[in-house]
């Protein structure tokens, strides 16, 4: 499918809609949900009628909120309408007419907006990963002159199910000698879920500070464990605030990729049968898809076997748009699909770099009860690491 078209405006895009229906074949609420409101063109449709008058019903609005924000139907889209940029649009109409207090919303809009992170934490919180690292490194938070920001994020950092992901990346870069830091307490949340619900001006603010928080180190480089976060920072952010943020932005399996590449690190043999996925803020909304395969396959002895949808076909994990602040019950079915593609590989572990599909993935994995454990990409890295 060729790149979506700019994009103009809501009201626009919505007249070039053919209601086709390519997009509903690929959107994962549709396949859940089965109802013609739960896809695209559904979708379009509310939004048009409602958004034209005063009035929205919140069933409406809830099902403008339980997209994914996975990409697939931009992907899918016949008259190459940017379906993406016209659910945030469609979002942000729908928080200016308060929307978020009517639908069960509110809660992460405060977290973000108090705590500046999806789980209200304090900020010392996101420290809490650093208590189990194999080596202990006083300058791990905000030392000045490093020239790598390691970015850890909310889901990495404030979920134990995340933490292993932030010990194993931050093993890998120092074995590889590299000179980094992180922001420690002084990181806010990246900004992608106040996107997701409709207040852009809020992601603004956060990719003010986190920018000058970054450039108060002097760092030349941000690296991002989470697809959302390197979404934003690489992509976003610069749109945000209207100009170039002067850094390069590497999600942390391109950097594994580049470190495998100049001999940096050294894998030891790992006799195994991996799968691997596609989360969908780094392939089918950042176009990364080559560099984790690169890992997967520089590891001795890995056999890496693709599921049936790959890449920009790649199903949606179910976790990302604020589903699961809206419909928590649809990300379990909408995972479920992907680990039945998982387990038909024959793989005994699903791979994939995001900490949120990692959450999903797992949690679909053990509802099913298969035989498939799932891994960050740092983490299997870090396993075959010969140190």
């Amino acid at each position: 499918m060729e790149p979506a078209a700019p994009y103009t405006s809501f009201d626009q895009e919505a007249q070039i809609c053919a209601h086709c229906g390519y997009c509903q074949a690929v959107c994962p609420t549709y396949a859940a949900i089965g109802w013609e409101s739960a896809g695209p063109r559904g979708r379009m449709t509310i939004a048009t009628e409602g958004l034209r008058g005063d009035g929205f019903p919140d069933e409406a609005a809830q099902r403008i909120y339980e997209c994914t924000l996975c990409g697939h139907c931009r992907e899918a889209c016949a008259t190459r309408i940017d379906t993406l940029a016209a659910w945030l649009e469609a979002r942000r109409r729908l928080a200016d007419r308060g929307a978020l207090e009517r639908l069960p919303l509110g809660r992460l809009r405060d977290n973000l907006r108090q705590a500046h992170n999806v789980t209200g934490d304090p900020a010392e919180n996101r420290l809490m990963w650093q208590a189990d690292l194999e080596h202990a490194d006083p300058g791990l938070n905000g030392r000045a002159g490093a020239e790598i920001v390691y970015f850890v994020g909310c889901v990495t950092g404030l979920y134990g199910q995340g933490h292993p992901i932030a010990q194993a990346a931050t093993e890998i870069f120092r074995a590889a000698g590299l000179n980094f830091t992180t922001l420690g307490s002084a990181e806010w949340c990246c900004g992608f879920p106040y996107l997701g619900l409709g207040l852009p001006a809020e992601a603004a603010a956060v990719a003010r500070h986190n920018l000058a928080a970054v450039q108060s180190l002097g760092a030349r480089t941000i690296v991002a464990s989470c697809p959302s976060c390197f979404h934003m920072w690489r992509d976003v952010y610069p749109d945000l605030l209207a100009a170039p943020i002067g850094l390069e932005v590497l999600h942390a399996s391109e950097l594994a990729a580049r470190l495998l590449a100049e001999d940096r690190i050294e894998l030891a043999p790992r006799p195994l049968r991996v799968t691997y996925h596609d989360p969908c803020d780094l392939g089918r909304n950042s176009g990364v898809y080559d560099a984790p395969r690169a890992v997967l396959r520089a590891i001795p002895g890995v056999e890496l076997v693709e599921m049936a949808d790959t890449r920009e076909n790649a199903l949606c994990c179910g976790g990302g748009g604020n589903l699961e602040a809206v419909n928590p019950a649809l990300v379990a079915e909408i995972a479920a699909r992907r680990i039945a593609q998982a387990v038909e590989t024959g793989a005994t572990i699903l791979v994939t770099p995001c900490q949120q599909c990692k959450r999903t993935l797992a949690a679909a994995a053990r509802k099913a009860r298969a035989r498939l454990k799932v891994l960050d990409l740092n983490e299997i890295v870090r396993q075959a690491m010969a140190v």
